[in-house]
């Protein structure tokens, strides 16, 4: 039930947000712009559902469960680190591959851009365990730095299809 309110929030935001967009731009556009929503419902999906809304206490012991280390889980060789570093990437590389096709920005501001949805997940990944939301997130540096580097390698895909596209 809580991520069928999640999804209808979602929704509703859809609606409002495509009935600017088809005022500005054509149908392509709109056709990438509704594929990029939707993969970011799913991203925010598996990695923040269902919403934590601040009603409860604090937990004061919040930062504890944050990992400011880059890439400790592999240092210290925790099952499925190679696992989590290979589905961040897998997870953002869209995010790399889209972001230029809608905005038709570069590779700085496409990467700065996938840095800025990164952040968003772990600061409210953090959040949420403050405000006594779901324990099982954590905000997590390795996984800002892998997903960074996922829409990277998303961007140098988009570039490669871009040019063979054009011969």
């Amino acid at each position: 039930m809580v991520y069928f309110i999640d999804f209808i929030l979602l929704g509703i935001v859809y609606v409002f947000l495509i009935r600017k967009w088809k005022k500005v731009k054509n149908g392509k556009s709109v056709a990438l712009f509704s594929i990029m929503y939707f993969y970011m419902v799913l991203v925010l999906y598996v990695t923040v559902m269902p919403f934590t809304i601040p009603f409860s206490g604090t937990n004061d012991w919040f930062m504890e469960t944050a990992n400011f280390m880059p890439f400790r889980d592999l240092r210290l060789k925790y099952d499925g680190a190679f696992r989590e570093i290979y589905l961040n990437i897998l997870m953002m590389f869209p995010f790399g591959l889209l972001f230029p096709l809608i905005k038709q920005k570069g590779f700085v501001k496409t990467v700065f851009a996938t840095f800025l949805f990164s952040f968003f997940i772990e600061s409210y990944q953090l959040l949420s365990v403050w405000w006594n939301g779901v324990q099982m997130r954590i905000f997590d540096v390795t996984d800002l730095i892998t997903n960074t580097l996922g829409g990277a390698l998303g961007y140098i895909a988009y570039k490669i299809f871009r040019a063979m596209v054009r011969k």
